[in-house]
């Protein structure tokens, strides 16, 4: 049998803009560019297989996408949401099957999600029961249960929603219904669950007022304003060099243009606890809490 020895290599120093985009916030620019009648530039957008399918989607129910040379995405929306002749192919991705189910829900149409062979073995009831709960029509293999998903968009009346789980998937997508319902709408959670569309869609215009667990969505009067952001960085994989420095004394990691989320950088709160220190300088808040963070490993 073979042994590894690993033994610290001594203190070092580390700055980086180069960590991968957000995917939660990437594909939610694509979505949400669909609400404005304006186009969005989106920089730093996710070239992940996943945020990829979702900007197929978005240009097959009728937007037009450019791409410069430096990566920049120009989001054209259409003047209406386009009925594809296609299934909407998300590959394997559950955040953009299950915000689509409630975007589409409300968007005139006949709609059919799919994906990959594992993101059809994935358990989509817990999005689907909540909005067919509130009027959507949302039916697929087992009963709603498995992909594809067949979605006729329709009117819906206002709701209140209590979740029985905290999930920022079934949130986001009951929000997106909520903005095409007939009046104000509630939606209550039993923790706090990643709130990336309340802010941005707040950032956009949209009258989404968040009280505790409690989200209180106004339907829209007019096309929101359009995204122009940079996608920040993604914390979870800045965290591989964050603990990095936190054990090595002396160490110093900063990693620019992060999320600051307070829903997403635990972790980072944990190798606080643990006796790193750890900085956190918020540069900008329109759409969400982005900044550096510096990491400095010590006893």
């Amino acid at each position: 049998m073979k042994t590894l020895h690993v033994k610290p290599k001594g203190n070092f120093s580390f700055t980086t803009h180069s960590i991968a985009s957000d995917k939660s916030i990437s594909h939610r620019c694509a979505i949400f560019s669909l609400l404005s009648d304006q186009p969005s530039v989106i920089q730093n957008y996710l070239p992940a297989e996943d945020t990829l399918c979702t900007l197929s989607i978005v240009e097959s129910l009728g937007a037009q996408v450019k791409k410069s040379a430096d990566g920049t995405l120009t989001i054209t929306p259409p003047l209406s949401i386009v009925e594809p002749p296609c299934i909407l192919d998300c590959g394997n991705s559950g955040t953009a099957i299950r915000l689509l189910m409630g975007f589409l829900s409300t968007c005139d149409g006949f709609f059919v999600l799919h994906g990959d062979k594992y993101l059809a073995s994935r358990p989509m009831r817990r999005v689907a029961d909540p909005l067919r709960s509130v009027g959507a029509w949302i039916d697929g293999r087992n009963n709603g249960n498995f992909a594809p998903l067949g979605i006729r968009g329709q009117k819906l009346k206002a709701f209140t929603y209590e979740s029985k789980i905290a999930s920022a998937q079934v949130k986001s997508a009951l929000i997106l219904a909520a903005l095409q319902a007939d009046g104000i709408s509630s939606f209550v959670e039993p923790e706090l669950s990643r709130d990336h569309s309340e802010r941005m869609l707040r950032g956009m215009g949209a009258n989404v007022i968040s009280e505790g667990l409690h989200v209180k969505i106004h339907p829209l009067e007019k096309a929101l304003k359009p995204l122009h952001l940079r996608v920040p960085n993604d914390p979870s994989s800045g965290f591989f060099f964050a603990v990095a420095a936190a054990i090595n004394v002396g160490s110093t990691v900063t990693l620019h243009n992060m999320l600051l989320n307070p829903t997403r950088i635990e972790a980072y709160k944990v190798l606080e606890r643990m006796g790193a220190k750890v900085e956190f300088i918020e540069k900008e808040s329109l759409y969400e809490s982005v900044g550096d963070i510096i990491i400095t490993g010590h006893r």
